[in-house]
């Protein structure tokens, strides 16, 4: 979305300094400018006065006052597309946010315009609000949703990045799972793809020629909640539009709708979706008659479904109907040999692919990413890399620790003194352990290959010298007899 000509404002730091920005100050509505990276550039007074933050936040991160950073700005970042959902700040102050990507002529990212309103509006002017947004919504799903099957640009299980045994056995999985009608519910923590691997499902699935219908629960206002899933009729309720609204199930007749965040969903919206599983009526507030709807669901969660239906949270029979197939995404701490293979995907993403295949990644900062806890999973990594590569250098072709947000380096560092006081004898047994299966399979192998030193490095998969290095280590060089190296 292009508010301004980019040739004009080439960057965010440039129209945070213009003469634009004073416009922003004669708006009741609070406006923020954001870097690419989710730091103010510029705020108006009605936004510090409407979430009571400090006047100098400018340079600061969104996530440092706002809990709900990571579904509204970073997500807008992430994926280039406007986020609508409330606003929360660490003081609790709210408000509803609207968080619109800013971008150039090569449709790379400058940043985000944030447009924030009071969350005290009557049910009313909020309902009107969301049904506007919903039909912008409506319009531009069906437009991508045409666009992406015609191109192929949902995910499939083959572009999902990833070697290790923990991924390949997700998609093995997932295959499976794909081609049957009951739900799948998509497990795993935030940031590790969930989002993706519905959207493989639905590739993967008999229906993928068909909508995919996409509802995040947690953005949704509790109070909007049934109407945006269930839909009206026109006249429902005191501002309910004339025409009415199409719900989100009906939407994914014949196709899929993905529920994210399912956890999130009130008790009596629950029951109602209970329903629809079990029979495909819709219950379309204020419609005579009955609605039915032929939809695949896959629902995601971050949370434990089970401890939530133990405190009441969340309803044991609809847990049970959803739980028929359980797809865990794994995080990314469990599969860090894909991080070299999804660290040059989001390399080449950012920076086009001819920059990509000049830029390396130093064996120091790999080191790193193994040794990082990666709590935010491959969200995170993707936000690490892009700001190590607006840190790198034009001239400069090796991406290093030094490129690295000092919040990654942080947490790096905390993470290693951790590991510095586990305790030093299991830290030696394991050492111990590694020595003595190593040695067994030398031993193997010599005798396997009749201790000819030439077939064995061959068979090991190392050079000759690395064979004589480890035969001289494990004392097994002395008495060994010359053999023929052939």
């Amino acid at each position: 979305m292009q508010f301004f000509n980019p040739k004009i404002v080439n960057s965010m730091e440039k129209l945070a300094q213009s003469p634009y920005a004073g416009f922003f100050e004669l708006l009741h509505t609070g406006i923020a400018l954001m870097s690419a990276e989710g730091n103010f550039l510029y705020s108006n007074k009605a936004f510090i006065k409407l979430f009571n933050l400090p006047v100098d936040i400018i340079g600061k991160h969104v996530s440092d006052f706002f809990l709900t950073a990571e579904q509204g700005v970073m997500s807008a970042i992430r994926d280039r597309k406007m986020v609508v959902c409330s606003s929360l700040t660490t003081t609790n102050a709210e408000g509803i946010s609207f968080r619109y990507p800013l971008m150039n002529d090569q449709a790379e990212l400058l940043g985000i315009i944030l447009e924030s309103i009071p969350s005290t509006f009557g049910e009313t002017t909020l309902s009107d609000l969301m049904s506007s947004v919903r039909e912008i919504e409506q319009s531009t799903s069906y437009l991508e949703q045409k666009a992406n099957r015609k191109h192929g640009m949902l995910h499939t299980f083959d572009s999902i990045i990833g070697e290790s045994k923990a991924i390949l056995e997700m998609k093995r999985y997932g295959r499976r799972f794909a081609r049957s009608k009951e739900p799948v519910l998509v497990i795993g923590e935030s940031g590790t793809g969930k989002e993706l691997v519905a959207q493989a499902l639905h590739s993967a699935s008999p229906r993928a020629k068909n909508p995919f219908i996409v509802v995040n629960s947690a953005a949704l206002p509790r109070e909007l909640m049934e109407s945006e899933l269930f839909g009206y009729e026109g006249g429902a309720f005191t501002g309910a539009r004339a025409g009415g609204v199409v719900g989100k199930f009906e939407q994914a007749d014949t196709g899929t709708i993905f529920l994210d965040e399912i956890g999130e969903l009130p008790l009596p919206v629950q029951a109602k979706l209970l329903r629809v599983l079990e029979s495909g009526e819709i219950q379309k507030i204020a419609h005579r008659g009955t609605l039915h709807s032929d939809f695949r669901l896959i629902a995601a969660t971050n949370r434990d479904l089970n401890h939530y239906v133990e405190e009441g949270r969340f309803r044991a029979d609809l847990y049970h109907r959803l739980n028929i197939f359980e797809l865990k995404v794994p995080p990314l701490r469990d599969r860090i040999s894909d991080i070299p293979l999804l660290a040059r995907r989001f390399i080449e993403t950012e920076v086009g692919r001819k920059r990509s295949t000049e830029i390396r990644i130093s064996s120091e900062t790999y080191r790193a990413f193994s040794q990082y806890p990666w709590q935010g999973n491959v969200r995170e990594l993707k936000n690490v890399l892009t700001y190590a590569l607006y840190a790198l250098e034009d001239s400069d072709n090796v991406l290093s620790l030094e490129h690295l947000p000092p919040r990654f380096l942080r947490t790096l560092e905390l993470a290693m003194e951790r590991d510095e006081e586990a305790p030093l004898v299991e830290m030696q047994n394991l050492a111990q352990a590694n020595a003595q299966a190593e040695r067994k399979t030398l031993v193997n192998m010599l005798e396997k290959m009749r201790y000819n030193k030439t077939l064995t490095a061959r068979a090991l998969g190392i050079s000759r010298n690395k064979l004589y290095h480890k035969l001289h280590e494990y004392g097994l060089l002395e008495g060994l007899a010359d053999s023929k190296e052939e």
